[in-house]
């Protein structure tokens, strides 16, 4: 395994093994790897890997070796996964290679100037993109996309999108109701917070707040321009999918300053201990955390882009676009995966109830086999003993008699089932115990006739 300048290099083999032992979110985790492209690469090179079930069965113990699907193919064949880091890079990489194409003599001093009219460029401007930058999109989409992202920049003279204008005003809103609360005897932030409590609120300060919102303001308007939508919690759609993010301020750890208060109190304990008193030791925290004016947007549990020495997320305002596209795809591939998985459980579901059915109107269609099956059996014994006692030559066996009881063969006969006059039609498909009933229930109903 080789990870040089941003590219993992593992064999077919290799991959099959650490996705099976690790599962492809872990090998996404442990490589820094978009989990939508690892899932695209597995399928384009036939690598199988696991469900969601295989692990949850794995980690409750159950047995899952029928569900493992040995490896196949080539061993050796070697494949490149770009990781997210990458990704970056080279999209600014792009970014400068527009400026350069544009005007490769152009000074230090004019490189505002020039971005400033790379939107209104030819295509012909446009650079090949580097390989593993949104290559799910069609070419078109991908050149579109990548155009923006390498032009964006925060403008202070246009209209501020219409979900921020909102936002703002909740969050003015949610100020005024928190400094009410709070003014009010036995305040618990706990119980008493007002609701709808604003995105982001407890997570940066004033100035970066206002920092955030011009950075949202001018990548909401590319997703729009670029044909997604914008939700009222603040998160987007691209493409059809949401994707939900944080903007956050850093903290710094910084040594405690104890307030007059708690130095009051701390001199109230030092005094009842001293005389004697039983008393509490105030609480007073070591040390405190403020903002440090660093903000970052955080898209998952482990993908973020931060400030740091040398840009700040106004600087990469492309690289927060391409990385709300790649983690729209990969929530695409999550949730096609979950539909296929509830479609698979829904017609499992489905078959077994056919099954169920079908099993029952067997066992229906049997009973009643044998049941006619046993009355045919009467029926024939039935002409036998007719016959018997005809032969016999009996004084005692008349014409009326045997038509009677022909017709009483007949009517337990299946395959005639005539309606006898008193004791209407059999039902052949009931048991003994059911046609006794019917026939105790014919007699009782002749009560009120």
């Amino acid at each position: 395994m080789e990870n040089e300048k941003g590219i993992v290099k593992l064999t077919r083999k290799q991959l099959y093994d650490e996705i099976w032992a690790l599962s492809v979110a872990g090998v996404a985790r442990k490589y820094n790897l978009n989990y939508g492209k690892l899932i695209a690469t597995c399928k384009v090179e036939n690598i199988s890997f696991p469900s969601s079930g295989y692990w949850t069965k794995k980690n409750m113990g159950k047995d899952v070796s029928n569900e493992i699907v040995e490896f196949s193919g080539l061993e050796d064949t070697e494949i490149s996964l770009i990781t997210k880091d990458a990704v970056v890079k080279r999209i600014r990489k792009a970014k400068a290679e527009v400026v350069e194409k544009v005007h490769t003599d152009v000074t230090e001093e004019l490189d505002v100037a020039v971005e400033e009219d790379l939107s209104q460029k030819k295509t012909e401007n446009i650079p090949k993109w580097p390989d593993g930058i949104l290559d799910y999109l069609d070419a078109t989409e991908r050149n579109k996309v990548l155009e923006y992202a390498c032009n964006l920049q925060i403008s202070q003279s246009t209209r501020l999108h219409k979900m921020l204008v909102q936002y703002k005003k909740d969050i003015a809103d949610y100020k005024s109701k928190l400094k009410e609360a709070q003014s009010r005897p036995y305040y618990n932030p706990r119980h008493n917070k007002p609701e709808n409590e604003p995105a982001f609120f407890k997570e940066m300060s004033d100035e970066c707040m206002s920092r955030a919102i011009a950075i949202l303001d001018t990548v909401f308007k590319s997703i729009e321009s670029l044909g997604g939508s914008i939700n009222s919690d603040l998160s987007v759609r691209i493409r059809g999918d949401i994707v939900r993010f944080r903007m956050v301020e850093s903290q710094d750890q910084v040594k405690h300053e104890m307030t007059k208060q708690e130095a009051q109190a701390l001199v109230k304990y030092n005094d009842d201990i001293k005389n004697h008193r039983w008393a509490s030791k105030p609480q007073i925290r070591k040390y405190d955390k403020v903002y440090n004016g660093k903000l970052r947007i955080v898209f998952g549990e482990r993908s973020y882009i931060r400030d740091n020495d040398s840009e700040k997320l106004e600087d990469r305002l492309g690289d927060i676009l391409v990385t709300l596209y790649e983690k729209a795809e990969e929530n695409r591939i999550v949730r096609e995966a979950r539909e296929e998985a509830e479609r698979k459980r829904v017609e499992e579901a489905r078959r077994r109830e056919e099954n169920r059915q079908r099993k029952e109107q067997e066992i229906r269609l049997v009973k009643e086999l044998v049941n006619k099956a046993e009355d045919y059996r009467i029926a024939k014994e039935i002409r036998e003993y007719i016959q018997a006692m005809i032969d016999s030559g009996n004084e005692d066996i008349t014409p009326a008699w045997i038509e009677w009881a022909r017709k009483k063969a007949d009517w337990y006969d299946p395959s005639i089932a005539t309606e006898d006059e008193y004791l209407g039609k059999r039902q052949h498909e009931k048991n003994a115990e059911e046609k006794e009933k019917s026939l105790q229930d014919s007699i009782r109903k002749s009560w009120y006739w």
